[in-house]
């Protein structure tokens, strides 16, 4: 049986139609008490929604529903999955932001 073009083209429109459902939605909340460094902002103290999608190469980080910065960055494999989402910080710049549940990890630029 050979497949005519015209079903080629259609099993790929629906393959990269799929793919960004594929991607994960990371969301989570961080609340902290220091001025908080991410992508070059300067951050105040309080609480931050902390928004990534897998597909793409960046972190929004909103405070009280407004961004507060875009930042670009990469994504990293994590040896297992994480328990819980964790910030990881040096000096006050954000270095690493890992989401619960997942196996990856963002790194901003």
């Amino acid at each position: 049986m050979r497949l005519g073009t015209k079903q080629v083209l259609v099993c790929l429109a629906v393959l990269i139609l799929a793919m960004p459902v594929l991607a994960r939605t990371h969301k989570d909340s961080w609340t902290v008490g220091m001025l908080p460094t991410i992508g070059g902002t300067q951050g105040k103290a309080g609480t931050y929604q902390l928004n990534a999608d897998d597909a793409k190469k960046e972190l929004t980080v909103l405070q009280n529903g407004k961004v507060v910065a875009t930042v670009p960055g990469q994504w990293v494999k994590l040896p297992k999955k994480v328990d819980y989402t964790q910030v990881q910080t040096d000096s006050g710049k954000v270095t690493q932001v890992q989401f619960e549940g997942s196996d990856q990890a963002f790194q901003p630029q």
